[in-house]
């Protein structure tokens, strides 16, 4: 493992931080071609999406912050201080770009659904990217295991699960299934529910869905960091994304909950 890529002098350049801006361009570049191909002003498109992961960053921070508020306490400076008390919160951070870019494309009167579909396949390729980088600096690793792909990390005296390495290749594949899926999901009938197009939203609420599945699997084996009352939060959290995605999906593909009232 390679925590610090280089030093010069004082300065430490982190092997993490390389990853994050190599998750930048390859997430940026994914979001910009999608939307070019399906002839978005590219400016606009381009500014929503920095502004977006401006508001995720902060708001990661925050929930960050809050589930940890034992550590921090009353005191702001620690809640900036990124540098000697680092930590974001993932899910805050993408529901809080999520939402400010379903804002911004209403507000533009763009598909607000197509654009968090173009939205959802950069982000599964920059969170593959990110949990590379996590293995590569010997962060984020998981349960104490026997078997044999268990690995030794740094400062650790037992085998670990790779729990960074499952993360990199479920989001892999699903970055290659919503590429896959993103020309054909519109052909579904079960999708289109008897119409003759289909909505966009597919790719978005399928991300959810396996978002939340991977999730519930990589907790699994890794040690439960949030618990509420005795209650590990993470699962929760897990299957809450779960059902929200079977419901959008179900919402998109032009069906109801309303149950009509058969005439006698």
């Amino acid at each position: 493992m390679f925590p610090i890529l280089f030093q010069l002098g004082p300065i430490q350049f982190y092997t993490f931080t390389l990853f994050v801006i190599v998750a930048f361009f390859a997430s940026s570049y994914v979001f910009w071609r999608k939307g070019r191909e399906e002839h978005y002003p590219e400016d606009e498109l381009f500014d929503s999406l920095l502004l977006a992961l401006f508001w995720g960053v902060v708001w990661s921070r925050v929930g960050f912050v809050v589930m940890h508020f034992d550590v921090f306490g009353l005191q702001p400076l620690s809640w900036l201080n990124v540098f000697n008390m680092p930590g974001f919160s993932t899910l805050f951070g993408i529901v809080a770009g999520g939402w400010f870019l379903f804002n911004t494309a209403k507000k533009h009167k763009w598909d607000e659904y197509e654009v968090l579909d173009f939205g959802v396949m950069a982000l599964a390729l920059g969170m593959a990217i990110l949990w590379l980088g996590s293995f590569f600096s010997g962060a984020d690793f998981g349960t104490p295991t026997n078997l044999p792909w268990g690995i030794q990390f740094p400062n650790v005296f037992d085998k670990r699960h790779p729990v960074q390495l499952y993360g990199f290749i479920a989001y892999v594949l699903v970055f290659i299934y919503l590429f896959w899926v993103e020309s054909r999901y519109r052909t579904f009938s079960w999708y289109r529910a008897r119409k003759d197009s289909a909505q966009s939203g597919f790719l978005f609420a399928m991300f959810c869905i396996l978002w939340g599945i991977i999730g519930t699997v990589l907790w699994l084996f890794s040690p439960t960091q949030v618990w509420f009352y005795g209650v590990p939060v993470e699962p929760i959290i897990r299957f809450v994304l779960i059902v929200y995605g079977c419901v959008t999906l179900f919402q998109r593909s032009g069906r109801s909950f309303s149950l009509r009232r058969t005439k006698r």
